[in-house]
């Protein structure tokens, strides 16, 4: 206990004083405040008490010296937080951003699943729900593993066309998906109190009052790159392609076989489907297609069209004509296509437009289609056509749609996105974050969950295996599975936040059981794709990486290839399942085509005017382009380096020491490096990507181009000539090295993997 020396004496004493007055008594307080703590002494012999034992242990790691003027040892060396803020300065100082990468995870993933997983575990940690796992997957591995590009051409009624359509289904899921619809659909028309109202109308109401006119004609080049010719295409009109991607000069050869198309749709196409039909007959093509001056750049606001003079909204439907068949494969006919139906309507302008995945069985009807207008309403509706007899060009207005879901009725609620989860089922994402569940017949909302704090951007279903599996974007936060059966216990995340402005950007793949999505990354000149996989969600694997920004994805739904759409006008497509597989295996993917728009002039003389037809601008499409390596271009540099340190050698030979191999690249360690950053035409971007879903066209794919340009394709590989025993024999080599490195042989991937081990034992995996 520390007294002052002039209060040693005195005791206390309970009687007050009441004789001094009240100046003497501010006196004597002030004398007491004024006094020094020089005057203070430490009693020779304290008490012992614990608190004074917490106080030596605290002042052994102090700056205080001892008494006989030695600098006391601490007996533990206390060790410093990352976070905490160096000695000197201040605690209201803001710590700087971290520059790397690596550090700005604020969630990681910690499971047993790791970037260098063998090939034999992946299967046990993604597919382990399914006891037939290894056999089904092994099909997968014998039809698709050695086409690292494109995807091949499955004969007709084969056996592997069967296993491509069903995936992880049963043999009997498309019989009992047929019967199922039927006898839902023969329960709608009998329980049904209003009935879908619509009338036709003739071509030229259509196309003043619905329909999109482009004005003019657009001038395209098209051929090699070393000899492009120039061509003219308006609305309504196509050009057919060789299977080298060039122009079909002349119709009359019978030799030239066709291999697509190029459309001109006379406006932007925001969402694009292929009917879901069966058998091998002409397909259909849907595109939601609004007009040019709705995304124009308006120097004036006034000249902005205002939201009453945007009504009218239309879905175009296109007939893609199959020609015979040829080596047991449907190629595309010579026939050009064309414009057989025409969905009109007065809900404003289409933004999102979806098949339901399951076709009817009617004769005169192909299926149900919903598509979300600009008054904020979704409407299902019935195409009514006969894809085997109808060849009529039909314009429809409709007026009563089958079924209007409209969002809740709350201050700026909005419907943002939708998918099907079967054919009586909707899920749609609201501008709250929230994610509502409608059903068709009886019509009304069976349940509304809370999933995300800023709007939904896209969400898409795990159709057919895992259907009530949603995931969903939102424009700012973490990607999010949710399993609806079980809203509320069943749902994770991925733990890195990013930003998604637009709609497109996710695609899901049934025969991988996982998602495609858009990447956060670094720098602004190129995007990345990654692949989640449902049962690991918050675990992601770097599949492709894109000059420019991400605008669309399509998965393939008979086949794990993917297409990806960058807003530099390029299409790229890939293996994922390849890609996968191994982070050891070298893989490759293909530039399928670039567009690039250049708007007209804007200042043409009167004399042109009157002698020309107006042009809307002038494309370029190039093809031909070499498959590329499938890494990062940009931050392959300082991947090599990194490695190199972590080895432990010397600085001064990473200059001289490049790697030949891309698989050497260590993915977990990417910073994307500065570089040229190119702005393009807002019309030079692809707006809208689709695979055929009918596994006896599923290898045609449709490209939808800002200028107004579609490009139909037939991307398969003839396999007609190739020897499947070869590659069967292969395929059993890899399962038989495979075997070998899972007991213990002594190989390459298995040294690699030992050193990856050793050297990362503390690493979090967050695989790019």
């Amino acid at each position: 206990m520390r007294l002052r020396k002039s209060n040693q004496g005195k005791r206390f004493t309970s009687s007050l004083n009441i004789d001094l007055s009240d100046d003497e008594q501010a006196v004597l307080a002030r004398q007491g405040r004024d006094s020094s703590d020089e005057e203070f002494v430490v009693d020779a012999k304290p008490p012992p008490c614990d608190q004074d034992e917490h106080d030596a242990g605290l002042q052994e790691g102090s700056d205080f010296e001892s008494q006989d003027y030695t600098q006391s040892t601490p007996k533990r060396k206390k060790n410093k937080r990352s976070w905490t803020p160096g000695t000197g300065k201040p605690l209201s100082e803001v710590q700087p951003y971290p520059m790397d990468p690596a550090q700005k995870w604020t969630r990681t993933y910690v499971g047993p699943v790791r970037r260098w997983t063998r090939l034999v575990k992946l299967i046990e940690y993604w597919f382990g729900d399914e006891p037939n796992r290894k056999y089904i997957f092994d099909s997968f591995l014998n039809l698709w593993w050695d086409f690292e590009i494109l995807p091949p051409k499955l004969s007709w009624r084969s056996q592997q066309l069967e296993m491509a359509r069903n995936g992880w289904m049963p043999d009997t899921f498309t019989q009992d998906l047929e019967d199922k619809s039927r006898c839902w659909y023969d329960r709608y028309l009998s329980m049904r109190t209003i009935s879908e109202a619509s009338s036709l109308i003739n071509r030229a109401e259509a196309f003043r009052s619905f329909l999109p006119q482009a004005k003019g004609q657009i001038s395209v080049l098209l051929g090699r790159v070393s000899n492009q010719k120039e061509y003219h295409i308006k609305q309504e009109e196509s050009i057919p392609f060789t299977d080298l991607g060039l122009p079909v000069e002349d119709g009359d050869n019978e030799e030239l076989q066709n291999d697509g198309w190029l459309l001109d749709v006379g406006g932007i196409v925001l969402s694009m489907g292929w009917a879901p039909i069966k058998g091998e007959v002409n397909q259909l093509l849907a595109m939601a297609v609004i007009p040019f001056s709705d995304q124009a750049f308006y120097k004036d606001l006034n000249d902005v069209p205002k939201a009453s003079d945007s009504k009218e909204g239309t879905v175009q439907i296109w007939e893609i004509e199959a020609g015979n068949n040829y080596g047991g494969n449907v190629r595309p006919s010579r026939s050009l296509p064309k414009l057989v139906h025409a969905v009109c309507f007065c809900w404003g302008r289409v933004t999102r437009m979806q098949w339901c995945p399951v076709p009817l069985t009617k004769q005169d009807q192909v299926g149900l289609m919903a598509v979300l207008c600009g008054d904020g309403n979704l409407m299902v509706f019935e195409v009514k056509r006969d894809p085997k007899k109808d060849s009529r060009q039909v314009f429809e207005e409709i007026k009563d749609a089958m079924v209007t879901i409209e969002p809740p009725k709350e201050h700026t609620l909005e419907i943002n996105c939708f998918t099907w989860i079967n054919m009586n089922r909707l899920a749609v994402g609201l501008s709250d974050g929230s994610v509502a569940v409608w059903s068709l017949s009886p019509r009304r909302q069976l349940q509304r969950h809370p999933i995300h704090s800023s709007p939904i951007m896209d969400i898409v279903s795990s159709y057919p295996s895992k259907p009530f599996n949603v995931a969903t974007m939102p424009m700012g936060g973490e990607f999010t599975l949710t399993d609806l059966n079980r809203p509320t216990a069943e749902m994770t995340y991925h733990g890195n936040p990013l930003i998604s402005l637009q709609p497109n950007v996710v695609a899901w793949s049934d025969h991988l059981r996982g998602f495609a999505s858009i990447w956060p990354t670094s720098f602004p000149g190129t995007s990345t794709v990654s692949f989640v996989q449902s049962r690991v969600f918050p675990l992601s694997r770097h599949i492709c990486t894109v000059e420019g920004q991400t605008t669309c994805l399509a998965f393939g739904a008979c086949h794990p290839f993917l297409l990806a759409g960058s807003s530099d006008g390029s299409v790229w497509v890939l293996n994922v399942m390849r890609k996968i597989a191994s982070h050891r295996e070298r893989t490759n993917k293909l530039k399928v085509f670039q567009h690039e728009y250049h708007p007209p002039p804007t200042s043409i003389t009167t004399d042109q005017e009157e002698e020309q037809v107006p042009l809307r601008g002038a494309c370029r499409i190039l093809h031909g382009f070499r498959p590329e390596a499938n890494i990062h271009p940009l931050g392959t540099k300082i991947a090599k380096e990194s490695k190199l340190k972590r080895s432990k050698k010397k600085v001064r030979k990473i200059k001289d020491k490049l790697f030949d191999d891309p698989a050497e690249v260590d993915e977990d360690h990417i910073n994307m490096a500065s570089g040229p950053i190119v702005v393009h035409e807002p019309l030079t971007r692809i707006t809208a990507l689709s695979w055929n879903p009918n596994a006896e066209f599923s290898w045609w794919a449709a490209a939808a181009m800002g200028s107004g340009l579609v490009r139909v394709m037939d991307l398969g590989i003839d396999t007609t000539e190739i020897n499947l025993a070869h590659h069967n024999d292969q395929m059993e080599l890899v399962d038989e090295e495979d075997v070998g490195e899972e007991s213990g042989a002594a190989d390459n991937g298995a040294e690699y993997e030992d050193e990856i081990e050793d050297d990362l034992d503390n690493d979090v995996e967050m695989v790019e």
